[in-house]
């Protein structure tokens, strides 16, 4: 069976979204080690929910976990400089499924430490291009699917237009395909997302 582990590590060495909340590991060993999480439910490898901009919606603990696994594409859009746009997603060949995954020059950031606010993002044009195709899943592979100097407008397309959002992969190995999605995120009772250990089958 050939998978593609498109999660990060979650490790005090990821970089964190301006203002979220640090990734801390505290081991203790008395007697048994066991180790202290504190981190974000929006660190490294993470969905976001609608409750995410304070809208309403499912728990993470209520989602369908069908609307996780499933047919994908993976789009590379690496050799692309600039914002991800209605334009550019139009070149792309037609999507036949409704999980989309981009790849662009952001998978080489996870080599940085420190965050970094000059990765490739969505468009308002292309959130729209992406809602009008009928995507349900769309992921890209840094901390944010919108630029860091956008004000949530992208987010809210979107998340209103029933879309789920998958952010934070490593699609550095993966070649542009269609695969298998197998994304699993903590089971965590909160609306904003969580965490996920995602996956790519080979078909």
């Amino acid at each position: 069976m050939d998978l593609y582990d498109i999660s990060v590590s979650l490790t005090e060495a990821l970089p964190t979204y301006p203002g979220d909340p640090p990734l801390i590991l505290t081991p203790s060993a008395k007697p048994f080690v066991v180790t202290s999480l504190s981190f974000g439910s929006h660190s490294g490898t993470h969905i976001d929910l609608p409750g995410h901009l304070g809208l309403a919606g499912p728990t993470v603990a209520e989602l369908p976990l069908e609307r996780l696994i499933g047919p994908c594409h993976v789009w590379d859009l690496s050799g692309h400089r600039g914002p991800i746009d209605a334009a550019l997603l139009a070149r792309q060949p037609a999507p036949s499924v409704q999980r989309l995954l981009l790849r662009t020059g952001n998978s080489r950031l996870w080599q940085e430490q420190e965050f970094c606010a000059d990765y490739q993002a969505l468009t308002a044009d292309g959130a729209a291009w992406l809602i009008a195709q009928g995507i349900k899943l769309v992921g890209i592979d840094y901390l944010s699917i919108e630029a860091a100097t956008g004000d949530g407008h992208v987010h809210r397309l979107l998340l209103e237009g029933g879309l789920m959002v998958l952010e934070g992969l490593d699609l550095s190995r993966v070649p542009a395909s269609s695969y298998e999605l197998i994304c699993l995120p903590l089971k965590l009772a909160s609306r904003d997302g969580a965490p996920c250990r995602a996956v790519l089958r080979c078909l």
